[in-house]
């Protein structure tokens, strides 16, 4: 504090504490970078712009992309770097952080874009693609990217449903295939697949059913027959009865009249 006081009051001197460097510049023009110290100075003439070149951390704002197939995964993702040049990244730039944020952010966008559902699984060869489109980065304004990760690499609520619908056929799939090759029908495969109720003794049923037939088909022919040994005693019985009638000298009926009239 009484340093920074000092500093503040005579203005000939700067103080560069651990973890900083500064660059000096002289009527305007960028000199030499100098590390933590005691640096005096010209007043007016010379000034010192400090800069942290510790390890640091950018947190990007959480984005929804669209991946290649059109699924859309929601990311956020966190970028560690250093500046290792600091005349590059106080010149080359007028806002180091707002432009490294701008720069990584456009990088994840057009990574994880070419991406689709299989190949996002594959968190390695993103990072990898990453680094390899911050690399201009870096040599243009002297920083390097230390490290790139997600916080959150997960897909939407919609795309979610999408993946396990698709997942889930892929079982049925596989399951039906493995019920094929065990010998089972198409029909009884799809049905056990798709959890559909069907018999497992298919022959037992149609053996069953012919013989329920044959059963129906024996009795209409047996009824069919008392019916016919029914109209023959009723006929044989109205010819006796006429014959009867004709032996006692009574006038004759016609066969339909007597089959009419007669008692039963």
């Amino acid at each position: 504090m009484f340093l920074e006081f000092l500093e503040s009051v005579t203005g000939v001197f700067v103080v560069v504490y651990d973890g900083q460097h500064a660059l000096k510049f002289t009527l305007g023009r960028a000199k030499e970078v100098v590390g933590p110290g005691v640096h005096f100075k010209l007043p007016i003439i010379q000034k010192f712009e400090l800069e942290e070149t510790k390890h640091t951390t950018l947190d990007l704002e959480p984005q929804v992309i669209q991946l290649n197939d059109d699924l859309i995964y929601e990311v956020d993702a966190k970028v560690m770097y250093q500046i290792v040049d600091l005349r590059k990244a106080k010149i080359e730039i007028d806002d180091l952080v707002t432009g490294l944020q701008n720069r990584v952010v456009m990088a994840v966008q057009r990574v994880i874009q070419g991406q689709d559902r299989r190949s996002i699984r594959d968190v390695d060869a993103i990072i990898r693609a990453i680094f390899e489109e911050l690399r201009p980065v870096e040599e243009q304004w002297g920083v390097r990217i230390l490290q790139v990760g997600f916080s959150n690499l997960s897909p939407s609520p919609s795309t979610l449903e999408i993946t396990q619908l698709d997942l889930l056929a892929r079982e049925r799939l596989a399951k039906f295939a493995d019920l094929r090759s065990a010998g089972l029908s198409q029909e009884a495969a799809v049905a056990l697949v798709t959890g559909a109720v069907v018999t497992t003794h298919p022959q037992v049923e149609h053996s069953s059913r012919a013989a329920e037939t044959r059963e129906d088909i024996e009795l209409a022919e047996s009824t069919e027959a008392r019916l016919d040994e029914i109209a023959a005693e009723q006929k044989e019985r109205a010819k006796r009865r006429k014959e009867s009638k004709l032996g006692d000298g009574l006038p004759g009926l016609d066969d339909d009249e007597e089959s009419a009239g007669a008692p039963e």
